[in-house]
Protein backbone atom coordinates (compact mmCIF):
# COMPACT_ATOMS: atom_id res chain seq x y z
CA UNK A 1 0.00 0.00 0.00
CA UNK A 2 2.63 2.37 0.72
CA UNK A 3 4.73 1.71 -2.29
CA UNK A 4 1.24 2.58 -4.33
CA UNK A 5 0.87 5.44 -2.46
CA UNK A 6 4.00 6.64 -3.09
CA UNK A 7 4.01 5.73 -6.82
CA UNK A 8 0.80 7.81 -7.19
CA UNK A 9 2.58 10.68 -5.16
CA UNK A 10 5.12 10.44 -7.57
CA UNK A 11 2.82 10.34 -10.64
CA UNK A 12 1.16 13.35 -9.38
CA UNK A 13 4.44 15.14 -9.19
CA UNK A 14 5.48 14.47 -12.57
CA UNK A 15 2.26 15.52 -13.96
CA UNK A 16 2.21 18.68 -12.07
CA UNK A 17 5.99 19.59 -13.38
CA UNK A 18 5.19 18.29 -17.10
CA UNK A 19 1.50 20.49 -16.71
CA UNK A 20 4.21 23.31 -15.61
CA UNK A 21 6.91 23.27 -17.76
CA UNK A 22 4.42 22.92 -21.01
CA UNK A 23 2.91 26.49 -19.45
CA UNK A 24 6.55 27.36 -19.64
CA UNK A 25 7.28 26.97 -23.16
CA UNK A 26 3.83 28.07 -24.39
CA UNK A 27 3.54 31.39 -22.02
CA UNK A 28 7.30 32.58 -20.84
CA UNK A 29 5.61 35.04 -18.82
CA UNK A 30 3.97 32.22 -16.57
CA UNK A 31 6.04 32.38 -13.23
CA UNK A 32 6.04 29.14 -11.60
CA UNK A 33 7.13 27.51 -15.91
CA UNK A 34 10.77 29.13 -14.85
CA UNK A 35 10.84 27.87 -10.90
CA UNK A 36 9.74 24.71 -12.79
CA UNK A 37 12.02 24.68 -15.62
CA UNK A 38 15.05 25.33 -13.56
CA UNK A 39 14.19 22.66 -10.85
CA UNK A 40 13.88 20.52 -14.38
CA UNK A 41 17.75 21.61 -15.22
CA UNK A 42 18.62 20.95 -11.33
CA UNK A 43 17.49 17.72 -11.27
CA UNK A 44 18.99 16.48 -13.81
CA UNK A 45 22.43 18.02 -12.25
CA UNK A 46 22.81 21.04 -14.91
CA UNK A 47 23.22 23.68 -12.47
CA UNK A 48 24.90 25.98 -14.62
CA UNK A 49 21.27 25.92 -16.75
CA UNK A 50 19.22 25.92 -13.90
CA UNK A 51 20.85 29.25 -12.58
CA UNK A 52 20.56 30.56 -16.53
CA UNK A 53 16.66 30.10 -16.87
CA UNK A 54 16.39 31.31 -13.71
CA UNK A 55 18.53 34.98 -14.28
CA UNK A 56 16.10 34.83 -17.14
CA UNK A 57 12.88 34.10 -15.53
CA UNK A 58 13.57 37.22 -12.91
CA UNK A 59 14.26 39.56 -16.14
CA UNK A 60 10.68 38.14 -17.54
CA UNK A 61 8.87 38.50 -14.62
CA UNK A 62 10.44 40.85 -12.03
CA UNK A 63 7.54 41.62 -10.01
CA UNK A 64 7.02 38.02 -8.83
CA UNK A 65 8.87 37.36 -5.72
CA UNK A 66 8.26 33.33 -6.17
CA UNK A 67 10.93 33.93 -8.95
CA UNK A 68 13.47 35.96 -6.82
CA UNK A 69 12.97 33.88 -4.09
CA UNK A 70 14.14 30.71 -6.39
CA UNK A 71 16.95 32.68 -7.83
CA UNK A 72 18.40 33.48 -4.77
CA UNK A 73 18.49 29.44 -3.56
CA UNK A 74 19.79 28.70 -6.85
CA UNK A 75 22.64 31.28 -7.41
CA UNK A 76 25.91 30.63 -5.64
CA UNK A 77 26.12 31.93 -1.83
CA UNK A 78 28.00 35.19 -2.35
CA UNK A 79 25.80 35.88 -5.10
CA UNK A 80 22.40 35.71 -3.26
CA UNK A 81 22.30 38.90 -1.31
CA UNK A 82 22.31 40.78 -4.52
CA UNK A 83 19.89 38.78 -6.30
CA UNK A 84 17.29 39.58 -3.47
CA UNK A 85 18.74 43.02 -3.38
CA UNK A 86 17.81 43.25 -7.35
CA UNK A 87 14.19 41.85 -6.36
CA UNK A 88 13.30 44.08 -3.64
CA UNK A 89 14.34 47.03 -5.89
CA UNK A 90 12.06 45.49 -8.32
CA UNK A 91 9.15 44.81 -5.42
CA UNK A 92 9.81 46.92 -2.90
CA UNK A 93 6.78 46.04 -1.12
CA UNK A 94 7.18 42.36 -1.11
CA UNK A 95 7.24 40.83 2.59
CA UNK A 96 9.06 37.70 1.91
CA UNK A 97 12.09 39.55 0.09
CA UNK A 98 12.92 41.52 3.14
CA UNK A 99 12.62 38.63 5.43
CA UNK A 100 15.05 36.75 3.14
CA UNK A 101 16.80 39.87 2.67
CA UNK A 102 17.63 39.91 6.40
CA UNK A 103 17.94 36.16 6.73
CA UNK A 104 20.96 36.63 4.55
CA UNK A 105 23.00 38.70 6.49
CA UNK A 106 25.12 38.25 10.11
CA UNK A 107 24.53 39.33 13.29
CA UNK A 108 21.13 40.96 14.76
CA UNK A 109 22.57 44.84 14.07
CA UNK A 110 22.35 43.73 9.65
CA UNK A 111 19.38 41.58 10.03
CA UNK A 112 17.36 45.07 11.66
CA UNK A 113 18.66 47.16 8.88
CA UNK A 114 16.94 45.34 6.20
CA UNK A 115 14.21 44.83 8.26
CA UNK A 116 13.64 48.51 8.77
CA UNK A 117 14.41 49.25 4.93
CA UNK A 118 11.16 46.79 4.43
CA UNK A 119 9.35 49.07 7.15
CA UNK A 120 10.26 51.63 5.48
CA UNK A 121 7.87 50.72 1.93
CA UNK A 122 5.49 48.28 4.12
CA UNK A 123 5.34 50.32 7.80
CA UNK A 124 2.05 48.38 8.25
CA UNK A 125 3.49 45.04 7.72
CA UNK A 126 2.87 43.07 10.76
CA UNK A 127 5.13 39.74 10.15
CA UNK A 128 8.29 42.71 9.47
CA UNK A 129 7.16 44.74 12.67
CA UNK A 130 7.62 40.82 14.85
CA UNK A 131 10.86 39.84 13.24
CA UNK A 132 12.59 42.99 14.10
CA UNK A 133 11.00 43.01 18.13
CA UNK A 134 12.38 39.61 17.96
CA UNK A 135 16.07 41.10 17.12
CA UNK A 136 16.18 44.02 19.79
CA UNK A 137 18.51 43.62 22.17
CA UNK A 138 16.75 44.04 25.52
CA UNK A 139 12.86 44.72 26.36
CA UNK A 140 13.41 48.67 26.55
CA UNK A 141 14.14 48.31 22.60
CA UNK A 142 11.51 45.62 22.57
CA UNK A 143 8.96 48.25 23.67
CA UNK A 144 9.97 50.73 21.78
CA UNK A 145 9.57 49.10 18.90
CA UNK A 146 6.27 47.52 19.57
CA UNK A 147 5.22 51.15 20.33
CA UNK A 148 5.99 52.48 16.93
CA UNK A 149 4.44 49.31 15.66
CA UNK A 150 1.08 49.41 16.80
CA UNK A 151 0.46 53.00 15.94
CA UNK A 152 1.32 51.86 12.00
CA UNK A 153 -0.66 48.27 12.90
CA UNK A 154 -3.53 49.56 14.69
CA UNK A 155 -5.70 46.76 14.47
CA UNK A 156 -3.38 43.63 14.78
CA UNK A 157 -4.21 42.49 18.63
CA UNK A 158 -0.76 40.62 18.85
CA UNK A 159 0.88 43.50 18.78
CA UNK A 160 -0.81 45.35 21.83
CA UNK A 161 -0.82 42.51 23.94
CA UNK A 162 3.17 41.74 23.31
CA UNK A 163 3.39 45.59 24.26
CA UNK A 164 1.14 45.06 27.39
CA UNK A 165 3.46 42.14 28.44
CA UNK A 166 6.27 44.38 28.78
CA UNK A 167 4.78 47.63 30.45
CA UNK A 168 4.26 48.25 33.91
CA UNK A 169 1.00 47.81 35.58
CA UNK A 170 -0.94 51.72 35.47
CA UNK A 171 0.70 51.53 31.34
CA UNK A 172 -0.49 48.16 30.66
CA UNK A 173 -3.92 49.06 31.57
CA UNK A 174 -4.10 51.90 29.89
CA UNK A 175 -2.99 50.60 27.29
CA UNK A 176 -5.83 47.83 27.08
CA UNK A 177 -8.20 49.99 27.43
CA UNK A 178 -6.58 51.66 24.27
CA UNK A 179 -6.78 48.19 22.33
CA UNK A 180 -10.31 47.58 23.28
CA UNK A 181 -11.11 50.87 21.82
CA UNK A 182 -9.46 49.89 18.36
CA UNK A 183 -10.48 46.45 18.51
CA UNK A 184 -13.75 46.42 20.15
CA UNK A 185 -15.09 42.43 19.05
CA UNK A 186 -11.34 40.89 19.55
CA UNK A 187 -11.90 38.53 23.36
CA UNK A 188 -8.40 38.13 23.99
CA UNK A 189 -7.93 42.16 25.20
CA UNK A 190 -10.78 41.40 27.88
CA UNK A 191 -8.94 38.26 28.75
CA UNK A 192 -5.56 40.02 29.00
CA UNK A 193 -7.07 42.99 31.05
CA UNK A 194 -8.37 40.10 33.75
CA UNK A 195 -4.96 38.55 33.50
CA UNK A 196 -3.19 41.37 34.57
CA UNK A 197 -5.51 42.55 37.64
CA UNK A 198 -5.18 38.77 38.38
CA UNK A 199 -1.31 38.94 38.26
CA UNK A 200 -1.57 42.25 40.54
CA UNK A 201 -3.40 40.78 43.05
CA UNK A 202 -6.85 42.13 42.10
CA UNK A 203 -8.77 38.61 42.25
CA UNK A 204 -11.88 40.15 43.41
CA UNK A 205 -12.19 42.32 39.67
CA UNK A 206 -11.37 39.48 37.77
CA UNK A 207 -15.35 38.06 37.73
CA UNK A 208 -16.84 41.24 36.96
CA UNK A 209 -14.22 41.90 34.23
CA UNK A 210 -14.75 38.99 32.37
CA UNK A 211 -18.86 39.72 32.53
CA UNK A 212 -18.43 43.01 31.61
CA UNK A 213 -16.38 41.80 28.51
CA UNK A 214 -18.73 39.16 27.32
CA UNK A 215 -21.26 41.94 27.26
CA UNK A 216 -19.84 44.16 26.03
CA UNK A 217 -18.66 41.42 22.95
CA UNK A 218 -22.43 40.67 22.86
CA UNK A 219 -23.47 44.26 22.24
CA UNK A 220 -20.82 44.09 19.44
CA UNK A 221 -22.49 41.35 17.55
CA UNK A 222 -19.81 38.90 18.72
CA UNK A 223 -21.00 35.06 18.90
CA UNK A 224 -20.02 34.06 21.85
CA UNK A 225 -18.50 30.57 20.81
CA UNK A 226 -18.85 28.58 24.38
CA UNK A 227 -16.23 25.71 22.80
CA UNK A 228 -13.57 28.66 21.69
CA UNK A 229 -13.87 29.82 25.11
CA UNK A 230 -13.40 26.70 26.97
CA UNK A 231 -10.15 26.60 24.89
CA UNK A 232 -9.80 30.10 26.58
CA UNK A 233 -10.22 28.82 29.60
CA UNK A 234 -7.60 26.57 29.55
CA UNK A 235 -5.13 28.32 28.15
CA UNK A 236 -5.42 30.78 31.35
CA UNK A 237 -5.30 27.73 33.52
CA UNK A 238 -1.99 26.62 31.61
CA UNK A 239 -0.48 30.47 31.86
CA UNK A 240 -0.83 30.53 35.57
CA UNK A 241 -4.66 32.44 35.60
CA UNK A 242 -6.46 30.40 37.35
CA UNK A 243 -9.05 33.35 38.56
CA UNK A 244 -9.61 34.23 35.19
CA UNK A 245 -9.98 30.51 33.72
CA UNK A 246 -12.62 30.38 36.48
CA UNK A 247 -14.32 33.23 35.45
CA UNK A 248 -14.43 32.51 32.01
CA UNK A 249 -16.52 29.53 32.89
CA UNK A 250 -19.03 31.00 35.02
CA UNK A 251 -19.31 33.79 31.86
CA UNK A 252 -19.38 31.09 29.36
CA UNK A 253 -20.10 27.68 30.36
CA UNK A 254 -24.04 27.89 30.08
CA UNK A 255 -23.90 29.76 26.59
CA UNK A 256 -25.83 27.78 24.13
CA UNK A 257 -26.76 24.36 26.07
CA UNK A 258 -30.45 23.77 26.38
CA UNK A 259 -31.80 23.43 29.96
CA UNK A 260 -32.11 19.92 29.86
CA UNK A 261 -28.68 18.76 28.66
CA UNK A 262 -26.79 20.71 30.99
CA UNK A 263 -25.61 18.14 33.04
CA UNK A 264 -24.51 15.60 30.91
CA UNK A 265 -22.60 18.66 28.36
CA UNK A 266 -21.09 19.96 31.98
CA UNK A 267 -19.92 16.61 32.89
CA UNK A 268 -18.58 15.70 29.65
CA UNK A 269 -16.72 19.28 29.31
CA UNK A 270 -15.35 18.54 32.86
CA UNK A 271 -13.87 15.30 32.12
CA UNK A 272 -12.89 16.29 28.41
CA UNK A 273 -10.37 18.58 30.60
CA UNK A 274 -8.91 16.59 32.80
CA UNK A 275 -8.08 14.31 29.75
CA UNK A 276 -6.09 17.02 28.69
CA UNK A 277 -4.76 17.92 32.10
CA UNK A 278 -6.69 20.99 32.64
CA UNK A 279 -7.80 20.33 36.22
CA UNK A 280 -8.68 23.87 37.17
CA UNK A 281 -10.80 24.25 33.99
CA UNK A 282 -12.33 20.85 35.21
CA UNK A 283 -12.92 21.80 38.89
CA UNK A 284 -14.22 25.55 37.73
CA UNK A 285 -16.88 23.86 35.81
CA UNK A 286 -17.23 21.18 38.25
CA UNK A 287 -18.34 23.87 40.45
CA UNK A 288 -20.58 25.90 38.48
CA UNK A 289 -22.35 22.99 37.57
CA UNK A 290 -22.93 22.51 41.82
CA UNK A 291 -23.68 26.08 41.96
CA UNK A 292 -26.82 25.65 39.84
CA UNK A 293 -27.90 22.04 40.69
CA UNK A 294 -27.48 23.47 44.18
CA UNK A 295 -30.29 20.38 45.90
CA UNK A 296 -27.17 18.28 45.64
CA UNK A 297 -23.53 17.83 44.31
CA UNK A 298 -24.62 16.38 41.52
CA UNK A 299 -20.73 16.68 39.87
CA UNK A 300 -16.74 16.49 41.65
CA UNK A 301 -13.57 16.63 40.83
Amino acid sequence: MRLNMRSTVTSLLNTTKSSLLLKFRTNPKHPAGWIAAARSEEDAGKIVKARELIRKGCEERPTNEDVWIEACRLVNPDEAKGVIARGAKAIPDSVQLWIQAARLEHGAANKSRFLRMGLEKIPDSVRLWKALVELAANEDDAKLLLQRAVECCPLHVELWLALARLEKYDAARKLLNKAREKLPKERAIWIAVAKLEEAFGNTFTVGKIMERGIGALQREGVEIDREAWLKEAEAAEWAGSVWTCNAIISNTIGIGVEEEDRKATWLADAEDCKKRGSVETARAIYGWANAVFKSKKVLQV
